[in-house]
């Protein structure tokens, strides 16, 4: 194991990944870290189509940052010097579906992430991304109470 992913959302649940991915690193200190943030995608949100212009998925695209550096900000608070170890990234589109593709283009060895996040509170033992991605992502998954 070499490369790990973690989903971020800045629930307590997702800031208790980043720090189990962090221990992991005891392991081997060739392990590499990324923390993923994901927005949504405009596309995503409004399926038919003309419906998101090229200027509504830009403004998106800004909050989207905007929440992940928030995110990120975060993290390098809890973790402090810890944290200029872990790489950074923003994906778009559905929270599952981009985590997977995200590892599986990215060539990752191990997802982490929280059972609850931010999401959907429909599912009552786990979150319903980290659901999803349990079943959906081609590589391990790690799922942190």
């Amino acid at each position: 194991m070499r490369r790990i992913v973690v989903a971020v959302d800045g629930s307590e649940s997702s800031l208790r990944a980043v720090s189990y991915a962090l221990s992991l690193r005891k392991l081997s200190s060739q392990i590499q870290i990324t923390a993923l943030y994901v927005g949504p995608s405009c596309y995503d949100l409004f399926p038919e189509p003309d419906v998101c212009a090229w200027i509504q998925q830009k403004e998106l695209d800004k909050e989207i940052e905007t929440r992940a550096n928030n995110v990120f900000e975060k993290i390098d608070k809890i973790l402090g010097q810890k944290s200029s170890n872990i790489q950074k990234a923003i994906a778009r589109g559905s929270a599952a579906s981009a985590i997977c593709k995200f590892a599986q283009e990215g060539g990752y060895d191990l997802v982490i992430i929280g059972s609850r996040g931010y999401g959907d509170e429909s599912s009552s033992l786990l979150g319903s991304v980290s659901h999803k991605v349990l079943h959906l992502c081609q590589c391990p998954v790690t799922v942190v109470k």
